[in-house]
């Protein structure tokens, strides 16, 4: 989701938000009086971070186990064919 989407979302002015991320980036902005409108969003760019890790795992993971699946049949291709002589 892009900047102005979710400025959209959450129902303020895109420049608003982008005010806030880049304050929040330089450390302008002060924890204490930050909107839960900033905070909301913060929190949402922390958990799309979160999510591509988890993402990249996951297809790592399933590749391996794609590999596995193959090595498998081969396997199994290969004994039922020397069965058969």
């Amino acid at each position: 989701m892009g900047g102005s989407a979710a400025a959209r979302e959450l129902k303020i002015p895109a420049d608003t938000l982008y005010m806030w991320i880049s304050r929040a980036k330089s450390g302008d902005l002060p924890l204490h009086e930050t909107p839960p409108e900033a905070k909301n969003v913060l929190n949402l760019a922390e958990r799309n971070k979160e999510l591509e890790r988890e993402v990249k795992m996951l297809r790592s993971q399933n590749a391996q186990v794609l590999r596995e699946k193959q090595i498998l049949e081969d396997a199994a291709a290969f004994f039922a064919a020397r069965r058969k002589k």
